[in-house]
């Protein structure tokens, strides 16, 4: 499932006399990434490319030499660390989600065209399902064990989030104390910006299009966002229905509903991720707050065809 740039980073440009920044960009994952850091370390490049190396040989379901492309083609069952740590927290969304995040979701995902598998017309929802299941797939003594051999796994949705995760915590233990990290529209922030203050963070309105008009504006100076929508990637099929990214673990449909967008505020870029996508997946608002009830650690930001609201501690900038 690919994910959207749902978040614009306002890049600010002002001196901190603190600080030496620079600025890290490329394009990974398919998509762009931007990572801000005060006194980087003279390697910093090199360990931001070497990292994204390791998070494509292990989770893109686009590279077919990639650890998760050989356990979905059963290649292999020998995991590694990183795999691990990716699978424990997919794990632990799934179960605080009630389900509605689920990287099990592949083989639906290729059939409703947003996969590297093959698109079809009319997917056979009800076969596919029996293929569905979080609970049909797991890692014991570092291998994985599949209740059925055709379960693949789709770690898209919350990749990006790992991701940002990880480069961030590579330049904590580099000594960096000021940075932000953006990979896909997800964000993670620690410190001070090159103007002294805040990070700055913008979440778009889900307005369709790739303009970025601001819904909100977020100000981070430890923590990680992360947002999930509906509405820069989807498409019309040959029959004229709309079809989202999003797919809803429960039904075995793209999940069209009432949220439009879902940004979640939490220590982990990753946990954000799932979350994001969970919240957007179970497609009705009030069943989005009964699941948030469950886990008051999270600051959230829902927008949907009937307004938008937020929890209490959501870091909005005036």
């Amino acid at each position: 499932m690919r994910k959207l740039i749902l978040l614009s980073v306002l890049l600010l440009v002002a001196c901190n006399k603190h600080a030496d920044y620079q600025t890290f960009t490329g394009f990974q994952q398919g998509t762009t990434y931007s990572i801000i850091v005060g006194n980087p370390p003279e390697d910093c490049a090199a360990k931001i490319d070497n990292l994204f190396s390791e998070i494509d040989l292990t989770f893109s379901i686009f590279n077919p030499a990639s650890l998760v492309s050989r356990i979905n083609r059963n290649e292999t069952d020998v995991t590694t660390p990183i795999f691990e740590s990716c699978f424990s927290i997919a794990k632990d969304v799934h179960r605080d989600t009630e389900g509605f995040y689920d990287p099990t979701v592949k083989p639906l995902v290729d059939a409703w065209g947003f996969g590297p598998g093959e698109e079809q017309q009319k997917p056979n929802v009800d076969s596919l399902m029996q293929l569905v299941g979080f609970d049909k797939i797991e890692i014991r003594n570092h291998k994985i064990s599949k209740a059925d051999p055709r379960v693949s796994l789709d770690f898209s949705s919350i990749a990006k989030g790992f991701t940002v995760d990880r480069l961030a915590e590579m330049l904590a233990e580099s000594g960096c104390e000021d940075f932000m990290v953006e990979v896909g529209g997800e964000v993670r922030a620690r410190g001070c910006s090159p103007r002294g203050t805040a990070w700055r963070i913008q979440i778009d309105k889900p307005s369709g299009g790739f303009a970025h008009e601001r819904q909100a504006l977020v100000e981070l100076s430890d923590g990680a966002i992360a947002t999930s929508g509906n509405y820069r990637n989807w498409f019309v099929d040959a029959e004229g229905n709309t079809r989202v990214h999003t797919i809803d673990p429960h039904t075995g449909f793209p999940a069209a509903g009432e949220v439009l967008s879902a940004s979640v505020v939490s220590g982990s870029c990753a946990l954000s991720d799932g979350w994001a996508t969970a919240l957007v997946a179970c497609r009705d608002v009030e069943r989005a707050r009964q699941l948030l009830e469950t886990s008051p650690q999270l600051e959230y930001y829902i927008v949907s065809n009937l307004g938008s609201f937020h929890s209490e501690g959501f870091p909005v900038s005036d």
